[in-house]
């Protein structure tokens, strides 16, 4: 069995739970930080049935910068920036066509982005397939003819995962 569907890591547990029988615990909420039991992925439990069956939209991953930079701070996000307090975090959006990535100035403080500080886009197209992992060696974010192409993808990623979620887990 083959399916396009996208898939994340975070999936694997809500997939093994129902597949095993066991309920699977809810979909986190935006406010469930203290919860112990949620998940923010889905089972792909249906997809092992009707594997051309609407999925999610989208897959999401983020990536801190400057790397070195980062450590711990007690009662703090692991997000600290480094002595010229630099704190910027890319957020990845993979969809069936590309990857768009923006990068943000990020607040170590709440967690958030500053969708209004933006430092960098990226847009690479995943259409056609490589034998070589060079898909990714052209950005085509800042050429005229992506414009809307990339501001469709910038609100996509801004809307966050939730909203890329399959059918039955959407809010």
């Amino acid at each position: 069995m083959r399916t396009d569907a996208l898939v994340e890591l975070i999936d694997i547990f809500p997939s093994l739970t129902e597949l095993s029988g066991i309920d699977v615990p809810p979909m986190c909420t935006e406010n469930s930080a203290k919860s112990i039991a949620c998940v923010e992925g889905s089972s792909v439990a249906p997809l092992l049935k009707n594997p051309t069956m609407e999925w999610k939209k989208a897959s999401f991953s983020q990536y801190p910068r400057p790397i070195s930079g980062l450590k711990q701070i007690p009662g703090k996000p692991p997000f600290a920036g480094n002595e010229h307090g630099e704190n910027v975090m890319g957020y990845t959006m993979r969809v069936d066509k590309y990857r768009f990535t923006e990068w943000y100035k990020f607040d170590r403080d709440t967690s958030k982005p500053n969708f209004t500080d933006t430092w960098g886009t990226e847009l690479y197209d995943h259409s056609t397939p490589t034998t070589l992992f060079n898909d990714e060696n052209a950005n085509l974010a800042y050429k005229p003819e992506m414009k809307d192409t990339v501001e469709e993808l910038r609100k996509m990623l801004q809307a966050g995962w939730r909203h890329a979620l399959p059918p039955k887990n959407r809010y």
